[in-house]
């Protein structure tokens, strides 16, 4: 564990509960298959936030246990499920616990584990294929939910500070896939799986998705119309996703949601949050806030210019972020193609409150803006 200030170790003790922090991240939590009950008997088991990574594994670990037990039975379906809200729980269990990086690997490979035995037990024809994509030399883990429709569109989804492909990934990959789009989720530099063997640098992050296109390109086997390609991210990926679009002439459209569009240098980051200064040193490998700078500065008006179709969220009550209204106006200055704005005033980050209005909005852009494209 990493040493902590005193004013982390207050904040940890005092300011982190469920009333003032927890609750805020409940709809991400229940986005990707988290029971609310559940959620709510182990948040009533954390007595304070150095404790939350623990107290999340032992649900995670329980889980398993039954999971294992109903498969000895045939009970097949249950396994399955059982299987997927471990991964839940282990993904909240790591959840920004940036304050030590062992548990939290420890806890992303439990994940790991647990959502390959639960996608072993689909049916061939709905089972995430794993695809590793070379790149630099490593390779970049993904899985792709292949729609049951011939010559569908590639959504890609970039993650953000925080998320594994294992978890958002897979929730979102369903309802892509229902609706009829091929949807790939990965763990780029920095993130998830390759966060050991590739860290996070902006300058860098665009050639991953460029590589994962090419990949794609190049290995025509799953019959996707690789002439319809969207990318889609939330949080860091918010930003990430847009900016990648720039760089790649093939990405006919994007969306964004609560993207931290500039950073303003050092100065900057000091102003976030301590938990997301935290996640800039976690994510880049670095020591301090100074040493990540160079891997963690970026301001979306000097990136090329966006000339496909964008939609962008922004929450007024992100608290992660500050002045999440002048982000949001400055992507809508940067984008020079077609683009909407959806700010929630009331909204918390990522808009997890309204998810019930976002995503099935964000389906029917894809499919307006892919459909007119293949015409």
């Amino acid at each position: 564990m990493v040493h902590l200030t005193l004013k982390e170790k207050f904040a940890f003790k005092f300011i982190f509960s469920e009333g003032r922090v927890y609750h805020r991240w409940y709809g991400r939590f229940l986005s990707f298959g988290l029971d609310y009950g559940r959620l709510r008997r182990v948040v009533a088991r954390v007595p304070n936030w150095l404790n939350w990574c623990e107290q999340w594994n032992i649900e995670g670990d329980a889980l398993v246990k039954m999971a294992e037990e109903a498969l000895d039975k045939g009970n097949r379906v249950k396994a399955r499920a059982l299987f997927h809200e471990a991964v839940g729980c282990y993904h909240a269990g790591q959840h920004v616990f940036f304050i030590d990086s062992n548990q939290k690997e420890r806890t992303q490979e439990k994940a790991r584990k647990s959502y390959q035995r639960a996608i072993s037990l689909y049916d061939e024809k709905e089972r995430p294929i794993r695809i590793d994509v070379p790149f630099n030399g490593v390779k970049i883990p993904g899985y792709l939910r292949l729609s049951t429709v011939p010559d569908s569109p590639l959504i890609i989804f970039v993650n953000g500070m925080d998320n594994i492909k294992e978890a958002e990934g897979n929730s979102h990959g369903n309802l892509f896939r229902q609706n009829g789009f091929n949807y790939f989720t990965f763990d780029g530099p920095g993130q998830g799986e390759l966060w050991k063997d590739m860290k996070f640098d902006v300058k860098e992050y665009h050639k991953a998705v460029t590589a994962i296109i090419d990949w794609f390109e190049q290995h025509q086997i799953y019959g996707m119309d690789m002439g319809r390609v969207g990318l889609i991210g939330f949080s860091l990926g918010g930003y990430l996703a847009p900016m990648c679009a720039a760089y790649d002439k093939r990405v006919k459209c994007v969306v964004g949601n609560s993207g931290l569009v500039f950073t303003g240098g050092l100065e900057g980051l000091k102003k976030l949050n301590p938990l997301w200064q935290r996640g800039v040193t976690y994510m880049t490998g670095c020591e301090t806030l100074e040493q990540a700078t160079t891997q963690f500065d970026w301001d979306i008006e000097r990136d090329p210019g966006l000339n496909v179709p964008l939609l962008f969220y922004h929450a007024g009550k992100d608290e992660v972020m500050p002045s999440p209204k002048l982000h949001a106006d400055k992507m809508m200055r940067w984008a020079r193609g077609e683009k909407t704005l959806q700010y929630y005033e009331k909204a918390e980050h990522c808009t997890m409150d309204y998810l019930d209005e976002v995503f099935p909005e964000i389906i029917d852009w894809f499919k307006k803006k892919l459909k007119e494209r293949q015409g």
